[in-house]
């Protein structure tokens, strides 16, 4: 099954899936292969939609699998030979570490932590696992569209009740790796730290900056906002800088919309969704929990939502996080509302600059999104166009952040 120029054996399948096989007593009949994903949806990698038909059947197994990018170009772009073997770890390592310390602290099903999706194998390199990344690096997912989950629409943004359900995992998720840490420092060490090495990013482009220059409140405000933004990026690329403890911990640092899917009841209007999982753990690293929270929060969710129930959904996720430290038998005492807005505070200037770097992506016009096929340099140096909810969203952190003192 040839992708371009990643390469999908059936041999690639049968080797990730034996483990699963053996136990099940099962074999492969067919596999048949189509593209996963729209453009937009994903341009750090190749998404293909896997069904496996199994013997003795009839059976299918429904797979979502992750590959490099086609593009050489987005492969360097988004350091593939470092966030490929960051995600195969999170899977293989951290997924495991914190269903292991839940299992042992027997969390109650409704508070139980299953935002990752299912891994059913993952390789980095032909060559074995200790060699460099290459293009025969594969991930096995479950195909979470075949059981009904769906991102959110990013121009609309999410309503409360998708970003409240958001925070409760959100918090789950960072407080879980803050109880491997406490309680089992080694573990953490091999599992969490593992997924968690840094990734630098580029200053902001041209056209993000003149586009971000246009809204009047920066006009107005442009010297502080320079500042604000070249502060950011340098704390957002510091190898060295200050990780704060005690909320330091794994954090996603790419949660938005595209990221998060849910699942709604069958036949229930979608206002109300029930499970939601996290996709494309690439970037993580181990940095403040506020991050993911801020980045989420400004470009995610909807603007009334974000103005009438942000100190709602602060203090929900300050309230999920200890409860979940209780949970899994850590001493929440240390981690006080007014610590965490501390941590908020200190987080602010390199959330900034992580936002503005999130907002074109997040609203780029559908027309302008560039299929991942082919693409060369010259593609990335063409000025996307944004909605209208661009310097919407944008006008709203900047007097947000201002008003709040954070810049």
């Amino acid at each position: 099954m040839a992708t371009g120029s990643n390469m999908l054996s059936t041999q690639d399948v049968k080797e990730l899936l034996q483990t699963i096989l053996d136990a099940e007593g099962s074999g492969i009949e067919d596999i048949s292969v189509k593209s996963l994903t729209k453009p937009g949806d994903n341009y750090g990698s190749t998404m293909l939609a896997v069904d496996v038909s199994l013997t003795p059947g009839p059976r299918t197994l429904h797979l979502a699998v992750k590959m490099l990018p086609k593009s050489a170009v987005l492969r360097e772009m988004f350091q593939c030979e470092v966030t490929t073997q960051k995600e195969t770890d999170l899977y293989l390592l951290v997924s495991p570490a914190y269903e292991r310390i839940q299992r042992e602290n027997n969390v109650p099903e409704d508070k139980y932590l299953d935002v990752f999706p299912k891994c059913y194998g993952a390789k980095t390199s032909s060559k074995g696992k200790d060699a460099p990344v290459d293009e025969t690096a594969v991930i096995l997912l479950e195909n979470l569209k075949v059981q009904g989950f769906e991102c959110g629409d990013r121009f609309t943004g999410l309503d409360l009740a998708h970003c409240k359900l958001v925070v409760d995992k959100m918090a789950r998720f960072h407080a879980t790796a803050v109880a491997i840490k406490i309680k089992k420092p080694e573990e953490f060490r091999t599992t969490a730290m593992q997924a968690a090495t840094s990734v630098a990013v580029g200053p902001l482009s041209n056209s993000q900056v003149e586009k971000f220059k246009r809204i009047r409140e920066c006009q107005l405000l442009q010297k502080r906002i320079d500042t604000a933004m070249a502060k950011g990026m340098e704390n957002f690329n510091a190898i060295t800088k200050e990780i704060r403890e005690p909320f330091a911990t794994l954090t996603h640092l790419d949660l938005w919309t595209n990221n998060i899917m849910f699942q709604y009841r069958p036949g229930s209007p979608k206002v109300n969704p029930t499970i939601l999982k996290i996709i494309d753990f690439q970037v993580t690293g181990y940095d403040s929990p506020a991050r993911d929270l801020l980045l989420f929060l400004y470009t995610s969710a909807t603007l009334e939502v974000l103005s009438e129930n942000y100190d709602q959904l602060v203090r929900l996720y300050h309230d999920s996080f200890v409860d979940c430290l209780q949970i899994l038998g850590c001493d929440a005492t240390p981690f006080s509302f007014n610590e965490f807005l501390k941590e908020i505070e200190y987080s602010s200037l390199v959330a900034f600059f992580h936002i503005v770097f999130m907002l074109i992506p997040a609203t780029i016009v559908e027309e302008d999104i560039f299929s991942t096929e082919d693409v060369t340099s010259a593609d990335l140096v063409v000025e996307p166009r944004v909605g209208e909810i661009y310097f919407r969203r944008a006008s709203k952190l900047v007097c947000d952040f201002v008003s709040r003192k954070w810049i």
